[in-house]
């Protein structure tokens, strides 16, 4: 997908929201196109059903982010790809130290794994509506 409106709304999700090392913003990036495809429409938002049907692959992509990465908190993962040091991003050198580390790199395979995730799950929704529609 190629949006320049989304992928700028996206980029403060890096470094865990805001460079506060909480979620991952790979999780998030990951969990809105997903609502792209499942999420309800403004004028759903008294439809539960509609809302489940957006939280439900939402959940299933977080239990697998979690059981891949061993967290959904970017300090979690960061300290696991810093090899049990944490580095702050917030922090003067810190930022340099964490490069050293290549924590940057992973970061950047975990980004990868993430998205091809998702558009796994996406290709298995629109394989799945093709079938539900061939009936």
């Amino acid at each position: 997908m190629k949006n320049d409106d989304i992928f700028r709304a996206a980029s403060g999700f890096g470094g865990g929201v805001g460079m506060m090392a909480d979620t991952c913003g790979a999780l998030i990036g990951a969990s809105m196109i997903l609502g792209l495809k499942h999420g309800r429409k403004r004028d759903e938002l008294e439809n539960i059903e509609a809302l489940d049907k957006s939280g439900v692959p939402v959940a299933r992509l977080y239990k697998w982010f979690q059981s891949e990465f061993g967290s959904v908190k970017c300090r979690d993962i960061r300290t696991k790809f810093g090899g049990g040091t944490f580095h702050d991003f917030t922090v003067p050198g810190q930022f340099e130290l964490a490069e050293k580390a290549g924590i940057f790199k992973k970061c950047s395979e975990l980004v990868g794994k993430a998205a091809a995730k998702t558009a796994e799950m996406l290709w298995d929704a629109i394989e799945g509506e093709k079938r539900v529609n061939k009936k």
